[in-house]
């Protein structure tokens, strides 16, 4: 089983189902962003099934219960308007702009951090794009050259205001990632800045900020109620990953429907990170 081979046995249910989540984060990933790589080469890509009839943990990017995998995320997140990636066959970083406009006066951070969360690269580069620019940034054989174990690439993309306009993550191994295992815990905080109301939908915006000095990896938030997750219910990110330091705000809304007369909760957990539950409100 690639699973095992590559994150190690499952301790149990709960484990066998986060281990792959990560392969079906970087299947999807790789499909998309090898797609964007050739942005004006391609036609783009058409997915056959987006989810399963039965439940499952592999090819769907939504599950039988309605509920987005990691897949979903990543894929939302490699087809950004404006987005930074890496290559993982060479190693170079690229960025990609689909929105038929010029975007100049860019800014892409790169950070490489050992799997001790401590940082072994960082490069800034000023970027213009063209209308349709796939355009390479920065290259990364030499620095990973001398890694050893689980190495994470974290990549920003900043506006003239200094906003961040694409956030993306990489976990890298010259062999396996059972090292993943043993990460120490990192301590985010969360918070709900508005919650606001559509039609027929309630909606919420929190921000997770990561406080801790250890890199906060493959970070979920979730909308309950009396212990089960809403859903459908669909976050602008999720299964994501933050540098120490590094905040990101993001938005999820569910059906009226789903939440009348009851009291949600916002979870967020992670793979290194102890859940904490905010009170959505009424």
């Amino acid at each position: 089983n690639e699973m095992v081979k590559r994150y190690g046995e499952p301790s149990g249910m709960e484990n066998f189902c986060d281990k792959m989540q990560l392969m079906n984060a970087t299947g999807y990933q790789g499909i998309f962003e090898a797609a964007g790589s050739k942005l004006n080469d391609i036609g783009g890509v058409m997915l056959w099934k987006l989810n399963a009839a039965f439940p499952s943990v592999v090819w769907q990017v939504y599950d039988w219960y309605l509920m987005p995998n990691a897949g979903y995320y990543f894929m939302q997140n490699a087809c950004e308007p404006v987005h930074l990636q890496l290559n993982p066959v060479d190693l170079k970083v690229s960025a990609i702009n689909r929105t038929y406009r010029k975007y100049p006066g860019l800014t892409a951070s790169v950070d490489i951090y050992g799997s001790d969360s401590k940082s072994i690269f960082h490069d800034e580069k000023n970027v213009d794009l063209s209308e349709t620019d796939v355009k390479e940034i920065s290259p990364l054989s030499a620095a990973l050259s001398s890694a050893n174990g689980v190495n994470f690439v974290v990549l920003n993309l900043k506006n003239r205001s200094g906003n961040i306009v694409s956030h993306n993550v990489y976990w890298l191994s010259k062999s396996d990632y059972k090292s993943l295992n043993d990460m120490p815990v990192a301590k985010v905080d969360a918070r709900v800045i508005t919650k606001f109301k559509g039609q027929n939908e309630t909606g919420w915006t929190i921000q997770v900020k990561n406080n801790s000095d250890k890199l906060a990896f493959f970070i979920r938030p979730q909308i309950l109620t009396d212990d089960e997750e809403i859903l459908p219910s669909f976050w602008t990110a999720s299964y994501f990953t933050l540098a120490p330091s590094e905040t990101l705000t993001i938005s999820v809304s569910c059906p009226d429907t789903k939440i009348k007369g009851k009291k949600p909760i916002i979870k967020v957990s992670g793979w290194n990170v102890n859940a904490i539950n905010l009170d959505a409100g009424n």
